[in-house]
Parts: structure tokens; sequence; C-alpha cells
């Protein structure tokens, strides 16, 4: 039984190239689940080989990422069936294997005792400092380009499974009732590596809000997506001003392990969630990682 991994993409040539190159590298093409919401034909391009699934999107659905990731969490839940693993994390989330434990991170994932049924990776945010690094070369790795990340619980994700689960709106939280923190898995968050790229990646966004009957202003999308032009400019100008590595830490996140496995807690609704903080201090990316994607 194959360990499986599964991305939804809209709009999303750039990381969908990343995600399958990774990924390809260690399990068949026919491993990686890329479901498009709406047609996306540069995906049956970059692809190739792949198993792609095409979905209906409505652009005017008050409540699109809702349902969507209903139909994410449903269909996961099927694969769980007759795989070992099934792995869901968006289009410009990587999941990592610690190159200090071992090279290939799907062997690793099979591994996983089975009574941990659903594992979590320690979420990692790649932060492009654009005083400190230079324009990004869409023809070279990302990992030789940028070396800044920092821990984001919202990133923090349970997004390893061996059996059906509900996940939250964009994989935040889900109902299992128990937390396997894996101390050798990281998921990175690419989404900030680029400042012109991830700004005008949000001005795209911005295009896909509409109005309702009720003249009401609707925002497809949560976090970041919500913000206003001028909030999202002021806040990504704000990394420029964000300490490196201020307590001399390195790669240590032993503290920010033990916040987020004390923080784990259930709702009434039968949801478990962390904390969601975003550390503040940059840390930067050990050599062993440097090249991986």
């Amino acid at each position: 039984m194959a360990v499986i991994f599964c991305t939804m993409v809209y709009n999303d040539a750039m990381f969908l190239d990343i995600w399958v190159r990774y990924y390809a590298q260690f399990t068949a093409r026919e491993n990686l689940h890329i479901i498009t919401h709406g047609p996306q034909p540069y995906a049956h391009e970059i692809a190739k080989g792949c198993t792609i699934i095409e979905i209906e999107r409505d652009p005017l659905n008050p409540r699109l990422d809702q349902d969507r990731f209903v139909m994410i969490c449903d269909y996961v839940a099927e694969l769980t069936k007759t795989h070992e693993r099934v792995i869901y994390n968006d289009v410009d989330e990587i999941v990592v294997l610690d190159p200090d434990v071992g090279s290939d991170p799907v062997a690793y994932i099979a591994a996983l005792p089975a009574e941990q049924q659903v594992v979590t990776p320690l979420g990692l945010e790649i932060v492009h400092r654009p005083d400190l690094e230079s324009d990004y070369d869409y023809g070279r790795k990302m990992l030789y380009q940028r070396r800044f990340i920092r821990v984001n619980g919202w990133y923090t994700k349970p997004c390893i499974t061996n059996c059906p689960v509900i996940w939250g709106p964009d994989g935040h939280g889900s109902s299992h009732p128990v937390i396997h923190l894996d101390p050798n898995l990281y998921l990175f968050h690419l989404k900030w590596f680029d400042q012109a790229f991830h700004t005008n990646r949000h001005l795209d966004r911005l295009k896909l809000r509409f109005k309702d009957h009720e003249g009401e202003e609707v925002i497809i999308g949560a976090g970041s997506w919500g913000w206003s032009e001028q909030t999202y400019k002021l806040i990504s100008n704000s990394f420029l001003r964000m300490s490196i590595d201020r307590n001399d830490k390195g790669f240590d996140y032993e503290d920010h392990r033990k916040r987020i496995t004390s923080s784990f807690v259930g709702n009434d609704k039968g949801m478990y969630k962390i904390d969601w903080f975003v550390d503040g201090d940059l840390r930067e990316l050990p050599e062993r990682f440097i090249g991986l994607f």
C-alpha cells in the first residue's frame, strides 16, 4: 500500500511545479493526487503521470472554501481505506524530513507507528528579506536562495493521516483527539518566499471578491487573503523589522514544540486545535536543508 500525497490547485502553476518535482523524487507520480479547482490546463503539463481530478468551481459561491474542504476531507477519507498514509497540504506547503534523520520522507512516513493515526509536522515559513536577499531566480531551487524561516502555529497542521478525519478550513485543526507532533518532520510554508510574487498573488486574490445579493462583500479565503491591499503591504513590510535569532537558538525549536503540545485542546463541536501563534523571530535555515527544493 502506497503513501499518497494530495493537494488542490487554482492558478498555482509555480507552486505545483515545486510540489510535483519534490515528491516525485520519492514516489511514483501516480501517488501524487492533484485536485484542480475548475479547469487548470497547466496542471496536466506540469503533473504528467500524476493522478489528476477536476472538480467544478463556482466563483460566486460564498462558501467556496468551506465546501471545497468538505470535498477534500471526504476524498482523503476514502483514500485512507486503501493506502498506508495520506498527506494533504495546500500546494504552497511541502512536508520535509530532517536530513539529519534520513533522505526519504516517504519511507519515513510509511514507517510511522500505525497507532499514531494523525501526525503533525512543525510548521516553518520561508520569509523573504529583500534587504538581505537577492531577487528570485525561477531557474534555481528555492532553498538555494532563501534562508530565513519562522515557526508558525497556523501551518503546524495535522496533515498526515491513516484514518478518516475532518479538518477545519484550510487544514487548520481537525476532529482527531490526539496530537502527535513528529520531531523530525517539518511543513515548509512557501507563500512568503518572494515579496513581489506574494504581493501580486494577493492582488489577484482581491479580484475574486464579489457582492452578494444584499450588497455585502464576500471575501474568498481566510487569513492574509482577507486583508485589504493596504493592510497586506503594511504587514508584509513588517518582515523587514523582524529580529534574526535574537536568543541565539539556531534550529532548536524545543520550546515551540512544548508550547504546541501543551496548548492542544478540543471544543464542544468535536474539533481540536493548537495555539495558532506566529513567532516574530526569524532563524537561519541550517546548511543540511539547502537545495532540498
